[in-house]
């Protein structure tokens, strides 16, 4: 009887004991928790880097500049320590000193996390970006990631190219003292008409000039204006006004005229131009319409 006693008393301790396990909730997520950085990594392997406007080479691409840039950043990319740490990791770089190549490879990923934007809820983040999965095809991707990593793509859109500033056509005539100068053959000290801050017609020289490669696939906004200005220019390209040249309409009002035909058509210019006036405002005249420079400046 003792002896049943005991091994009763056992089996109620192994029943609470149970009993109070399976009162704690429930398990953690598999696997260890990964960092956000670590997290939009995971993000990208599965689905794809983002698609955007790199502001390397758009509005327009500079020489060295990326390389440049990626020098200039590498302190502030490193002081933050847990987006230093997985990138590092993620590239398979060294903990030392980095090679001025290396450090364009951390510019580079570090430049493909700040467009990624995880949306946490609960132990898991949200997504939502542009992938292009082919040369031909974009698709917006949604999903979520759980802390552990695993992903889980909810929908895939077909959808658009980004519109990035790409700037002019190459066979734009820019307004100077001396007459119209194409596009092309614009160079650095060279006379250009500009709009002072008081809206005056000023002569200054042309302080940056610059051009770049345009996809294939690059379309142009065909502009055409009541009284007979024409112009072809990138749907980002800024007007003097603030607007988008992609996002006029027929009948709307510019530079004192209005637009009687506006048209997305493809570019087979090769390369796509923009220069920047000295003064204030950094305008120029385009075809006779007034344009913003997305090289710098605005009113």
């Amino acid at each position: 009887m003792r002896r049943f006693i005991e091994m009763k008393r056992l089996i109620v301790a192994m029943l609470l004991t149970a009993s109070a396990c399976g009162s704690a909730g429930p398990g953690p997520v598999a696997g260890t928790p990964l960092t956000v950085p670590q997290l939009k990594f995971a993000v990208m392997d599965s689905v794809g880097p983002p698609v955007y406007c790199d502001p390397d080479f758009y509005p327009i691409a500079r020489d060295g500049g990326e390389q440049q840039n990626a020098i200039a950043m590498y302190p502030t990319i490193k002081a933050d320590t847990e987006t230093y740490q997985a990138i590092l990791g993620h590239e398979h770089l060294p903990s030392g000193d980095l090679t001025d190549a290396q450090k364009l490879a951390v510019y580079r990923a570090w430049k493909l996390l700040r467009v990624v934007v995880l949306t946490q809820s609960g132990s898991t983040y949200a997504f939502d970006y542009r992938v292009q999965p082919s040369s031909t095809v974009y698709q917006m991707v949604s999903g979520t990631v759980r802390q552990d990593g695993k992903v889980t793509v909810s929908s895939r859109t077909d959808t658009n190219r980004p519109l990035c500033p790409i700037c002019l056509a190459a066979s734009a005539q820019i307004a100077t003292p001396n007459g119209p100068v194409r596009v092309t053959d614009m160079r650095v000290g060279m006379i250009v008409w500009t709009q002072a801050a008081d809206g005056s017609r000023v002569a200054a020289p042309v302080v940056e000039v610059g051009s770049m490669q345009a996809p294939p696939t690059h379309r142009m906004v065909h502009l055409v204006l009541a009284d007979g200005r024409v112009l072809l220019v990138s749907p980002a390209h800024r007007t003097a006004d603030g607007r988008q040249a992609g996002d006029l309409h027929d009948g709307d009002q510019l530079d004192g005229s209005t637009v009687t035909k506006w048209e997305l058509v493809p570019y087979a210019g090769g390369r796509t131009y923009d220069l920047l006036p000295a003064g204030a405002t950094g305008f120029y005249w385009a075809n006779g319409i007034l344009l913003a420079s997305t090289l710098g400046t605005s009113k």
